[in-house]
């Protein structure tokens, strides 16, 4: 009989001192690289001496492998220090230290990686909502990816683990390579299901050519897989079994199943119910019975971990249990019964980091529920839809505002989706009416990608679509579930000419692309989204227009470049790179009038010139109908113009002549089509670097991003590229705002428009003490000052009742709906967004935790200063303290610092030409917009980015033009 203090010799000669490991378990608490934090070290020490071995959770292989955020590394030699640390941390208390090797190939999504496209062995899209299509990967890619594992194993057995394990499950790369689902290729790696085990068969091949390479004694391997797949086609338990089989001829220490239940039956074939742990060790080789085998979830009391020994189990994986009980082991073995929950007041003495803690219902959801989400899933997929036949009229959620729709049903078809966008604003939704309908028809799914910076609109039209299904009598969960179509992927290679190639298609790449057009070049401009206007297309849509036509016919007209250039260099903290600020200021009237005469862009000169606290002079103009306007002007433009567009391509690499010239670019198509393209200039206008971790300094990594999720740096990592070696400059900063809310990790949304409407009357910031602590009118650049040394970084609007119904009107123009503030209301402050409600002042503090008289005095005395029409403390203008505040209920809205635009980027000269690391201009390559660094120094005024983006866009095509004349 096995016992859970039986000492266990694996064939490696590693020896256990029991049979328990700790189970690997996503923490989410590397730093942003991968590297390892103390908080790692803590949370493993503290569960480590108890259990016979720790195995650490999965670390990617690759610096774009990441499934999930927070997730450690082991991809580059500089991890080795840190994972050194946590091996012998491990180590030190008793235990053997195993680490998980993976690579989460298609599951990899963008927004973990920097934007990089996830790769996979096929350009299937996995059965998830909003789920990205992989781009296949090459024969090349597949051998590097074997090397890529077996470097992993290398630093591991140099950072002291006692093994690896193989994490082949849960839908990473190595289970894609097997299921025939995720490969669907016809190569040696692909097809039959030998040639799907290659893969797998090759990584532990790799690594234990590395084992003898590295002269290690004693080196576990073990394998971890998931038993079966949902998905048709899809792994079936009689193929793992063939897999484990073939694995266990290589020798292996262990294998481990990856399950949620220990006693799980088989999730396909539901009308059988032996266990699968039954089932396997019916089905095992005589040489894999050799090899112990690993038992895993559910496993809490020791009544649980003796029914699996009894069911044929050698090894135990615990992890909920080592969640509540960090000495399981001992605890079970003394008779302790351990709690189904984690105890909410327990965090710290349970020593879980704040990433797992958020996380932490999931890490211990029922196993049941799961199996039933399963159930679910697997009953929809075989469901046959049919519709009562006709057109249904519901409504799809718009940018702007809800638009019509009519969705016209046969009885087993969506047949036709029409939306009237008539009254929406021409901007990035516009994609959505188009793309969207298309994709769910051709598909008959519900399940298709949102339009990128347009998210919302997405969301709203496939509702819309939902909505209509349900009235047609049959059940939109159905379509939900539905597979996309995996997109045929294109080989074909297009080679081609032109005088400029733009890459990016935001404001900076729009007017360099039209400024050479009309100056007789041939241009294409290349474009990674389904649509040109970037940033500014969501955008507030202000410029400035200093010694435009616009400027002087609205009445100023004694303002100057050097003005202009003095309070830029203020705003900045006089970090601004002069020559690039002087090429602004005198340039960028110019470019407005160029806008309005020849690119057709209409500015609300009804609204009128703006009044800014940063701006000695009127200098700020909106467009017409904001960014979305200026975008429709645009694109209809660019579309009557001589420029080539390719859309949905994503420039991959800057060609070079043996001198070191940029000649041109190689670009890929979504679907594979792989372009080279030969020009005499590349113009680099791809915008900012805002949504990727790997380029942000850890300081304005800490800040909430809100920009365009497309801000992933690509233009800056191929310049930097080592034979291109573009220079750099004040990478480190960032455009923060004062008015964030976080709607999600990390991720921020905009209360900018409801705070200007409300702060016109009343409304008041407060500290965590229930304190003002500024004048609310300041600018943003002395409000942030403020923010930034407050605890957490944290502020709060307070609002009575019928301000608060101004703020939610207000703020849907950022995209907080008026759901989401319910949504949010309702939790009252037990997550963030924190939106905390309370029917008097006193309640209110006592939910955000602030003294309770601090608010109340806090709000009394600020009536005073509206009564007697003067702040004595902060100076806030008469006009602005016109009302008390009045009636509640009574509201406090968290304030963050936010972010989008980043301020560093490559270093240019005048005439916008990259310059390299030792100072020399990189002949053929240059750059426009936001992924240059300097001009607006640490902050950018209102205004000034489109205004930048703009100039040196047109500019940089009139640099080339000139050197042609030459």
């Amino acid at each position: 009989m096995k016992k859970l203090l039986d000492e266990m010799k694996l064939s490696s000669g590693v020896t256990l001192k029991n049979r328990v490991f700790v189970s690997p378990m996503t923490i989410q608490s590397a730093f942003y690289d991968g590297g390892v934090t103390e908080d790692m070290i803590e949370y493993y020490s503290h569960r480590s001496g108890d259990a016979g071995a720790v195995v650490v959770e999965s670390a990617f292989v690759e610096v774009n492998g990441k499934g999930f955020p927070g997730a450690l590394g082991i991809d580059k030699d500089d991890k080795i220090i840190g994972l050194t640390k946590l091996a012998n941390a491990i180590k030190e208390k008793g235990s053997k230290a195993f680490i998980q090797l993976y690579h989460a190939g298609r599951m990899a999504w963008p927004a973990y990686n920097g934007g990089a496209e996830p790769i996979a062995p096929s350009p299937v899209a996995a059965l998830r909502p909003n789920a990205p299509t992989p781009r296949e990967m090459t024969e090349e890619q597949i051998e590097n990816m074997i090397k890529l594992f077996a470097d992993g194993a290398r630093r591991a057995i140099k950072a002291g683990f006692d093994g690896v394990e193989i994490h082949g499950a849960n839908t990473f790369i190595v289970q894609q390579f097997f299921s025939p689902h995720s490969n669907r290729r016809e190569d040696k790696w692909g097809g039959s299901r030998d040639n799907r085990a290659k893969f797998p068969l090759e990584v532990l091949r790799a690594i234990k050519q590395v084992v003898v390479e590295e002269n290690v004694k004693q080196f576990a391997i073990g394998y971890r897989f998931s038993p079966e797949e949902l998905e048709i086609p899809g792994i079936r338990f009689e193929d793992t079994m063939f897999l484990l089989n073939k694995l266990a001829e290589e020798g292996l220490d262990y294998v481990h199943f990856s399950m949620g239940v220990y006693t799980r039956s088989s999730i396909v074939d539901t009308d059988n119910p032996e266990e699968l742990i039954t089932q396997y060790l019916a089905r095992r080789s005589l040489k894999l019975a050799e090899i112990p085998v690993v038992g895993v979830g559910s496993i809490l009391q020791k009544a649980d971990a003796e029914e699996a020994f009894k069911l044929g189990y050698d090894i135990l994986a615990v992890g909920k249990g080592y969640l509540i009980e960090p000495k399981w082991v001992e605890a079970v073995t003394n008779g302790k019964v351990i709690p189904d929950f984690v105890d909410k007041h327990l965090r710290e003495e349970l020593v879980l980091p704040m990433p797992l803690w958020d996380f932490i219902s999931y890490m211990v959801s029922d196993a049941e529920v799961e199996k039933q989400k399963h159930e679910k899933i697997k009953k929809l997929l075989n469901t046959k839809l049919e519709f009562k036949e006709g057109t249904y009229e519901v409504q799809a959620k718009g940018h702007n505002s809800s638009l019509p729709m009519q969705v016209t049903f046969s009885r087993e078809r969506i047949e036709k989706i029409e939306v009237d966008n008539s009254g929406e604003s021409e901007g990035l939704s516009e994609q959505v009416f188009t793309r969207l309908p298309k994709q769910i028809i051709e598909g008959q799914t519900l399940n298709v990608d949102a339009i990128s910076g347009a998210s919302s609109s997405s969301k709203g039209l496939v509702n819309g679509v939902a909505e209509a299904v349900k009235l047609a009598g049959a059940d939109p969960e159905v379509l939900l579930v539905r597979p996309k179509p995996a997109i045929k992927w294109v080989k074909d290679v297009v080679e081609e000419e032109t005088d400029v190639v733009v890459i990016g298609g935001g404001a900076a790449g729009i007017a360099a692309a039209l400024r050479a057009d009309e100056l007789g070049l041939k241009v294409t401009l290349i474009e990674k989204q389904a649509f040109i206007g970037g940033a500014i297309s969501i955008s507030g849509g202000n410029q400035v227009v200093i010694g435009s036509k616009l400027q002087k016919q609205l009445g100023v007209t004694d303002d100057t470049p050097e003005l202009m250039f003095e309070d830029f260099m203020k705003n900045g903290n006089n970090k601004n790179i002069p020559e690039l600020l002087n090429l602004l200021a005198h340039n960028v009237g110019p470019t407005t009038d160029w806008l309005t005469d020849y690119v057709g862009v209409e500015y609300d000169l009804e609204g009128g010139l703006h009044v800014l606290a940063e701006y000695r002079k009127d200098r700020e103009l909106a467009y017409n109908h904001g960014g979305h306007g200026f975008a429709g002007a645009a694109r209809e433009k660019v579309a009557n113009s001589n420029v080539k567009l390719l859309l949905q391509t994503k420039a991959k690499e800057l060609l070079q002549d043996e001198e070191g010239n940029v000649v041109g670019l190689i670009a890929r198509e979504e679907t594979g089509r792989k372009h080279i393209i030969h020009a005499k200039s590349v113009i680099l206008t791809t915008g900012g670097y805002g949504n990727n971790k790997q380029l942000l300094s850890k300081e304005l990594g800490k800040v909430l991003f809100y920009g365009t999720k497309s801000s992933n740096g690509e233009g800056l990592m191929m310049a930097t590229k080592e034979g291109v070696d573009a220079a750099t400059r004040m990478m480190e900063y960032g455009k923060i705002y004062p008015n964030g809310i976080e709607v999600s990790n990390g991720y921020a949304k905009s209360t900018i428009g409801g705070n200007i409407a409300v702060l016109r009357e009343n409304g008041l910031l407060v500290n965590k003490s229930g304190k003002r602590v500024v004048n609310e009118r300041a600018s943003n650049h002395d409000i942030l000052d403020v923010l930034m040394k407050e605890q957490d970084q944290t502020l709060y609007i307070l609002l009575d009742q019928e301000h608060f119904e101004i703020f939610r009107r207000e703020v849907a123009e950022g995209g907080i709906s008026s759901q989401d503030i319910d949504r949010w209301l309702e939790s009252n402050g037990e997550r963030t967004p924190h939106f905390y409600h309370a029917e008097s002042l006193e309640k209110l503090a006592e939910l955000a935790s602030m003294p309770e008289m601090s608010l109340k005095e806090t709000v009394a005395k600020y009536n005073s200063f509206v009564r007697d029409g003067e702040d004595k403390d902060f100076h806030r203008e008469a006009r602005f303290l016109k009302k008390e505040v009045g009636e509640g209920p009574y509201y406090l809205v968290e304030q963050k610092p936010r972010f989008a635009t980043t301020m560093g980027g490559l270093v240019v000269n005048d005439t916008l030409e990259v310059v390299n690391k030792k100072g020399n201009v990189i002949n053929g390559l240059y750059a426009a917009g936001e992924v240059v660094g300097g001009v607006m120094g640490t902050d950018s005024p209102s205004g000034a980015n489109n205004a930048w983006a703009l100039t040196s866009g047109k500019l940089a095509a009139e640099s080339i033009e000139k050197k042609y004349v030459k």
